[in-house]
């Protein structure tokens, strides 16, 4: 049996969601005090350090986190000097190798009919991320993804086309805060009033695919996504989501979006209808949450015991 601490940062992780830390028990992991530890587990470099500190190389230390902010190294194994070994399994190293982690359960009916719009509006759900701070490149490639839905939002605002939930918008421009009480009501019954969700993820890079688009097509909304550079195109065919990459800029997107026809939409809807239902499917197959779970327990275990551990390969954003 391994003994893990779990440290900071991991909230909704295996780590700290109950069938999941059973399953990892089962694999012979088990979470204990820092005293009794193996292995040191943080979801970021920050949090970690203290312990690092503290135990030196008494302990092995991993950073795990699935959220591409919390940490931004590109190797499973950087070096530092004076530090013992850190290792990584982020998710530029590995957390996520395929889009079907935040496929819901359920397929859907798919539209059979489509007349009119209500309106043309589109929902941005987020929060508002205009500092300089939220820039991130790596090897010439920006990832950051949340500044341009940012001033995509804030554009589309100013022709009246967007309406925006979300913390800390100036100006009063938010409607309220999309995470108000419980997100997971609030969030499909706001998207519920809308026909088009602008969808982008916070960072660009494959297999990096979470809740919004699945959400976005769940409540009946034709995603808005950024494509380029991701793997969404793994599930989805062309001219299903609106893609921003197809356009010049925010101004010609909501040109486009003025100008479409019920039957593109209609078109277009069941395109992801039918895309989000084949995710269904595998997503039952391969069970994502499982598969995670078994890469985990190896990089646990190699950790410990030094054995072979070959990272899966998800590419680079390109």
């Amino acid at each position: 049996m391994i003994k893990v601490f779990v440290g900071k940062a991991l909230e909704y992780t295996p780590f700290t969601i109950r069938w999941q830390i059973e399953e990892l028990e089962r694999q012979g992991i088990e979470i204990t005090n820092a005293s009794e530890a193996d292995l040191i587990i943080s979801g970021t470099f920050k949090r970690v350090l203290p312990f690092v500190f503290r135990y030196g190389n008494r302990k092995k230390y991993l950073i795990w986190t699935a959220e591409p902010r919390y940490d931004t190294h590109f190797t499973s194994q950087p070096k530092y000097l004076f530090l013992p070994q850190i290792h990584i399994m982020n998710v530029y190293t590995g957390t996520y190798t395929n889009n079907y982690i935040w496929v819901p359960d359920k397929p859907l009916e798919s539209l059979q009919e489509f007349s009119k719009f209500e309106h043309k509006k589109i929902v941005a759900l987020m929060t508002y991320k205009g500092a300089d701070r939220w820039q991130f490149e790596h090897q010439g490639v920006n990832l950051d993804l949340a500044r341009l839905r940012t001033e995509i939002a804030l554009a589309g605002h100013q022709r009246g086309l967007v309406d925006i939930y979300g913390r800390n918008w100036p100006n009063d421009i938010a409607i309220s805060e999309s995470r108000d009480k419980d997100w997971r009501l609030s969030k499909p019954a706001i998207l519920h009033q809308y026909h088009f969700n602008l969808a982008f993820e916070n960072t660009l890079w494959p297999y990096y695919c979470t809740e919004k688009i699945w959400d976005a097509i769940q409540e009946g909304c034709l995603p808005i996504y950024y494509g380029k550079g991701s793997t969404i195109y793994d599930n989805f065919p062309s001219h299903s989501f609106l893609d921003y990459c197809d356009f010049q800029n925010a101004e010609a997107l909501f040109d486009y979006i003025q100008n479409m026809t019920p039957d593109e939409y209609l078109e277009r809807m069941n395109r992801c209808i039918d895309a989000f239902n084949q995710a269904v499917e595998k997503r039952q197959e391969i069970r994502p949450q499982h598969e995670l779970i078994d890469r985990t327990v190896q990089k646990i275990q190699a950790i410990v015991f030094g054995e072979s551990y070959k990272e899966d390969s998800v590419g680079e954003a390109c």
